[in-house]
């Protein structure tokens, strides 16, 4: 008998603490408090002051035989940005439906309409968070995270922008927003315009400014690309004939450029204040748009808010539709294999929905310290329901910026075969992700050589250093300046000896073999550098560099007006020493690389162990 009693008290405490868990196990009549919250949903995504929220939700009985009965359902809105009083609720709470029951098995939906307006007290730009508080027929509880809504005005930024303007009639293009993947439209929108772009507008001279997601941020986006393309394009049945699919990493601008194709993200940045938020975003997403996860995490040039990236898993409806009237026939999958260290280091969020590895509605928090002090104070100074968040142990993802998985790829390159006509291939870095930097310069030389009879350059006249993230490969290669991509954050010597000790002069020299080792010292070096440009300087010095060094004399290459930016300095030479239609004429007579020329390429980069992976499914 005690054994029958200790079971039953087992079963029932199992029930008590399971009350969200889609599992559940039924007890004669007991009336089970287990439930799901689904389908949840505001009237918008976004409010202004002065208008009103309404809510719609099922309620789950997923329970074999066992009913549900609920006294009451309370609606708690909590916001989820302030960081001085982290999740503090907005407002009265609100009772929208007592003595509900449920069949097992059944479900009910249940709408609150106009529940709250959007006060003066509702800071902009807030996240707040939709809690479902139910209180059962024993006067127990729960509360659940439904979704949430952002209280936006005319300011707020809640997609990537590209602005565009012009110079003396040359086109100049503006980002705000985003970070590495946005940053590669910006370049190729540049590309279809024959102009000139930076590299983002900064917040308080730090990094990009936040881009502030709501719960469709993802379809947004996606729509934001392809408006963006379209405008530039003329028009949305305009031949592209190569479409470039993957993650912002440095060299994308020059793939883009020397195939003369559109880039397309698969995954976009957004600024969030919880794991909440992304929760949110992810199920609008896959529910909405396609299969989808996120890593989650902080960069440490945007000091506020924490950012994660959304990831697609398959191709989207809207990119599939832009590759049909676009006409494209050659799909690239380009960024960073799954087994290359670099920010990998990471623990999976443990949802109440259950999510497989790097599945569809999956989320990893990203530890860019590998979990040390420095490390958890940055993420929980960023992620206000940090010390709320149930994560499993430490495990090793795709680089969170620059890595696609193994899984992402196939099932991506599987829907451009099925849903285009389009011919799918990858572009990957394995081994060293550093080889998917390296090979800008090989895209540029193969570049240069292929159209030397219209740059009017029979050899390279210059290097040119681009930290992370700066870059006009447009004008760069029409002048016959061969690019070396570089992290800014390490040790200046280390990027010297990539020019003079690694691929660099070797690469060079198999193109143009006039150029010698005496020769490229010679030639002049451009600085487009922030961080560590004197120590950069002096390296080149110590390497026996005579040429001419020229340093850009601004901390971003940013579009200021005063005319020191790099990006300044090019629309200035096209305006003042080319002419514009002279140089704008060249660009549109230039020959793209093929695919056979790429495969090439890659060929090149590296060694068998590590190096470039270049497939066609």
């Amino acid at each position: 008998m005690k054994k029958n009693l200790y079971i039953l008290f087992l079963l029932m405490t199992s029930l008590n603490f399971s009350c969200n868990k889609e599992e559940a196990s039924d007890i004669g009549n007991f009336k089970t408090k287990a439930h799901t919250i689904a389908d949840a949903k505001t009237d918008k995504t976004m409010y202004r002051k002065g208008e009103y929220v309404s809510f719609s939700f099922s309620i789950q009985n997923p329970t074999g035989s066992a009913g549900l009965e609920i006294r009451e359902i309370r609606l708690v809105v909590k916001d989820l940005t302030d960081k001085k009083n982290p999740l503090h609720t907005i407002g009265e709470s609100a009772v929208i439906e007592e003595k509900i029951s449920i069949e097992a098995g059944n479900a009910v939906t249940i709408e609150a309409n106009s529940f709250l307006t959007i006060n003066n007290a509702i800071a902009t730009e807030t996240a707040c968070g939709i809690f479902v508080e139910c209180t059962f027929e024993d006067g127990s509880k729960s509360s659940d995270f439904a979704t949430y809504f952002r209280v936006v005005d005319d300011n707020t930024l809640t997609t990537y922008k590209i602005d565009a303007d012009d110079y003396n009639g040359l086109p100049i293009y503006k980002l705000t927003g985003g970070m590495s993947a946005e940053f590669g439209v910006e370049k190729a929108l540049t590309l279809f315009a024959k102009g000139i772009s930076h590299s983002w507008y900064t917040e308080n001279n730090n990094g990009p400014f936040p881009v502030w997601a709501s719960v469709d941020f993802l379809q947004l986006s996606l729509q934001k690309t392809v408006d963006l393309y379209n405008t530039v394009l003329g028009g949305n049945k305009v031949k592209i004939k190569t479409v470039v699919l993957g993650t912002g990493v440095p060299s994308i601008p020059y793939i883009s450029t020397t195939m003369h194709a559109a880039y397309l993200p698969i995954h976009f940045l957004a600024s969030v204040n919880s794991v909440a938020e992304v929760e949110a975003i992810l199920d609008h997403a896959n529910r909405e748009v396609c299969a989808s996860y996120a890593t989650l995490g902080y960069d440490g040039s945007m000091p506020e808010p924490a950012v994660a990236w959304i990831k697609l898993l398959d191709l989207p409806e809207i990119y599939r539709k832009f590759m049909e009237d676009h006409q494209v026939e050659e799909v690239i999958i380009w960024g960073v294999e799954d087994n290359v260290l670099g920010e990998t280091w990471a623990r999976k969020v443990i949802r109440k929905k259950h999510t497989t590895e790097f599945g569809p509605g999956s989320i990893y928090i990203q530890y860019t310290g590998h979990g040390s002090e420095s490390d958890l104070q940055n993420l929980k100074n960023r992620i206000n329901d940090f010390d709320q968040t149930e994560m499993e142990t430490e495990t090793y993802i795709p680089d969170w910026e620059s890595g696609l998985s193994d899984h992402q790829i196939t099932q991506t390159a599987a829907s451009v075969k099925q849903g285009t006509n389009a011919a799918a291939y990858r572009v990957t870095a394995f081994g060293d992700m550093i080889h998917i930097y390296d090979v800008a310069s090989y895209l540029s030389m193969e570049y240069i050589k292929k159209n030397e009879a219209i740059f009017g350059k029979n050899t390279i006249e210059a290097v040119t250093l681009n930290e992370y993230l700066t870059s006009n490969p447009q004008f760069e290669l029409s002048q016959g300046r061969v690019p070396l991509l570089y992290w800014q954050f390490i040790p200046p010597q280390y990027t010297v000896d990539r020019i003079f000790n690694g691929y660099l002069s070797n690469a060079i020299i198999g193109y143009y073999p006039d150029v010698t080792a005496v020769t490229l010292r010679q030639k002049t070096f451009y600085l487009n550098s922030n961080y560590g440009r004197n120590e950069l300087r002096a390296a080149l010095l110590s390497h026996g560099v005579n040429g001419e060094i020229t340093a850009r004399q601004t901390s971003h290459d940013v579009w200021t007006g005063n005319g020191s930016s790099f990006c300044e300095v090019y629309a200035w030479v096209i305006i003042n020493l080319i002419g514009r239609e002279a140089y704008q004429q060249m660009q549109s007579r230039t020959s793209p690389l093929t695919i056979a020329e790429l495969e090439a390429i890659c060929s090149k980069v590296g060694n068998q162990s590590q190096g470039l992976h270049f497939k066609q499914y």
